[in-house]
């Protein structure tokens, strides 16, 4: 540490008085600093440089179109990060700002205006990298490999007699008859084939990881934080992360929750029929269940979490298979 804090030194023209590590994993590290002309989040992501480049250009983007996103201090020599053991180095401003909470439909609602904001707003990136980072081409392959896991995973716990297991395996049926319905509108939507050839400029970039706590407010002003799984998808991925949040929180399925998350969204970011159709196809879809089972989440959870983790997750796919039928 003492090394990179001299090279920032070095490079920023500043002096270091405090740091705090934050973070270190596999894939992060992250360190706050106090110095000599602010405060700062320093980030090193243990990613290909392209991949990086990536994530620079789509906030600088984001940036110019009024999304508020903390910005970056540049080297004495106007360059956006320096390089570290082999690695991009990167300081950010650092905001003091709490996290939001997803508690309440009138928050929801106002997380919903900022994701369709920040949507709308990325319409038109490019980056000679994109086709790296574009989510469409997996959809399909997606959908039938984690049909395919849950039999599977089905198959292999049916006959055990743990009530975390048999549960979940209640459930299964229904989820995997849901995903298959998914699945089938998928494949005969006009639309997502139409969106899977079009240039990635019109395409949305999606977050990855819009959970409360990359969400910093004061005010009305909401700033978005920590870019690493930004990507060229569709909007379904960023509204099932803040739903699933949610739905933890309140500890149960919560139609007026959705509403207004999906009011404020579209009231920033209008979406054709089309879009929507394809919208609930996303949500009506399995996914969170699959994750669950891949991250063996029930394996720290007793019968009755498991039960209210399934029950709420069916009450959802429900409420998106109908919403499907209203817009055939």
């Amino acid at each position: 540490m003492n090394d990179l804090i001299r090279k920032i030194e070095q490079k920023y023209a500043l002096t270091v008085s405090h740091h705090e590590k934050l973070r270190e994993t596999p894939k992060s590290l992250v360190v706050f600093f106090d110095t000599s002309i602010g405060k700062f989040i320093g980030k090193i992501s243990y990613l290909p440089k392209e991949r990086q480049h990536f994530i620079l250009n789509a906030e600088a983007y984001l940036r110019k179109k009024g999304i508020l996103i903390p910005g970056i201090q540049r080297t004495k020599s106007s360059k956006r990060s320096i390089v570290w053991k082999g690695n991009l180095f990167v300081l950010h401003q650092w905001l003091s700002w709490p996290k939001i909470a997803y508690n309440s439909p009138a928050r929801l609602e106002q997380v919903g205006a900022v994701l369709g904001r920040f949507h709308k707003s990325s319409l038109g990136f490019t980056s000679k990298h994109g086709e790296l980072y574009n989510g469409a081409p997996t959809w399909s392959e997606e959908y039938k490999t984690d049909l395919a896991a849950l039999e599977k995973w089905e198959q292999r716990h049916k006959d055990k007699q743990k009530p975390r297991f048999s549960t979940i395996v209640e459930y299964l049926p229904y989820f995997r008859q849901a995903g298959e319905t998914a699945r089938e509108q998928l494949k005969s939507s006009a639309y997502f084939a139409k969106w899977k050839k079009t240039p990635l400029d019109r395409h949305f970039l999606c977050h990855g990881d819009f959970n409360n706590g990359n969400l910093l407010a004061r005010n009305k002003r909401i700033a978005i934080i920590d870019w690493e799984d930004v990507r060229y998808d569709f909007p379904s991925k960023d509204i099932s992360r803040v739903l699933s949040l949610a739905m933890r929180k309140k500890g149960d399925w919560n139609e007026q929750l959705f509403v207004s998350l999906l009011r404020g969204y579209l009231q920033e970011n209008p979406l054709s029929t089309e879009q929507l159709h394809l919208l609930f196809v996303d949500l009506a879809f399995p996914h969170m269940l699959e994750r669950f089972l891949r991250m063996k989440q029930y394996e720290q959870m007793d019968a009755a979490a498991i039960h209210q983790f399934c029950t709420r997750e069916a009450l959802k796919t429900a409420y998106m298979l109908d919403q499907l039928k209203a817009l055939a």
